[in-house]
Formats: structure tokens, sequence, C-alpha cells
């Protein structure tokens, strides 16, 4: 986040490049520019760059730029794996163009310039919204979710086939990261 495209700032780059070498590193640029920001997570090292739509002028010329991009995991060179992350009030229609160049599309609870939440139940229809699209195009990439996550939303996302649950407070609240982790593990995954 660049504190211009969104209210928020987050740290640069750099960061990405003192993780541990065992990590898969998913990053969501929330930007103005994104794609300059892209090329310099992925030299430092991000295996997975979500773009979020609406800052992105042309959206399928910059995922068919990120093709190119490889990565190295494990002592092997890689794809990038391409992500497009779509504010709630944002038409699924727009991935008709986006799904031969992506292999993750998030769904956001929230619009994160202004904060503006999706209710719960408005949230899970347009997930079976995304799941018919796909169903109709024959697509199949990751299911993300992210924004203000509950267990209660996460879990019900995962009943409708998401795969990628993002969560930040919410696993971090009450100062017990592992305790949440777990909780979250055995409720999503078991």
């Amino acid at each position: 986040m660049d504190g211009q495209f969104v209210p928020k700032m987050t740290i640069g780059p750099w960061a990405v490049s003192v993780l541990p070498e065992s990590f898969i590193v998913d990053v969501h640029i929330m930007t103005n520019s994104p794609m300059s920001h892209a090329r310099e997570l992925v030299k430092m090292g991000a295996h997975a760059v979500t773009l979020q739509y609406e800052g992105v002028d042309n959206a399928v010329e910059a995922f068919i730029e990120l093709e190119s991009y490889k990565v190295t995991y494990q002592g092997e060179r890689f794809p990038v794996i391409r992500g497009v992350s779509l504010c709630p009030a944002t038409c699924l229609g727009v991935l008709s163009d986006l799904l031969p160049h992506v292999e993750m599309i998030q769904l956001l609870t929230l619009d994160p310039r202004n904060g503006a939440k999706i209710d719960t139940e408005t949230f899970i229809q347009r997930l079976h919204e995304l799941n018919a699209l796909l169903d109709e195009t024959g697509f199949n990439p990751l299911v993300s979710i992210d924004g203000s996550m509950s267990l209660e939303l996460a879990r019900a996302s995962v009943a409708e086939g998401v795969q990628v649950v993002v969560s930040g407070s919410a696993l971090f609240s009450g100062n017990s990261l592992n305790d949440n982790l777990l909780l979250w593990r055995n409720h999503l995954y078991n």
C-alpha cells in the first residue's frame, strides 16, 4: 500500500528479501503504478503477485507482462503466480478477459480505499456468482478471500470452495497467533 491508492502505507519491497527462503511469498499490491512495484517485488523474491484490479490501467497487458516473470523457490525457477483482487463493488464481468492470464482470483470483503464493507450474505452470493462464472468458462484458478476476516466468514467461504483465506488482525488478536492459527486450521480444514 502506498498511501495514495489506499490511505494506508506498508513497508517496501526490501522486506521480501529478508524473509526466510523456505517461505512462499505472496504479495498483494494496492498502489498507483502497480507494475513498477511488481517488477521490484519479483526481483526481491515474491512468488505470487496479486494486483488490485481497480489500480491497474490495462489489466490484461499487466498480467501478460507478469507471465514472463520467473522466481526461484528451493533452487528451481518457476513462473510467478498471477492474481487479481477485486473490490466488492467491481463487477465480476471484468474477469472474462483476465481468466486466461491469472492463476488466482481474490475477492475482497471491503474496499481498501474507503473501508466500505460488504455484508456476509452478499459476499457469499458473490462467491456463488464467481463459481458459476468459473464453471461456465472452464477456468480453474485458485480462489482467495481477504478483508476484515472472521472465522465464521472464512468457514462459510471455504464451504463455497475458497482455497486461500487471507487474514491479519483476526489471527493476531489477543497476542495469540499460534493459538489462533491452530483454531482456524482445525475449523477450516478438518
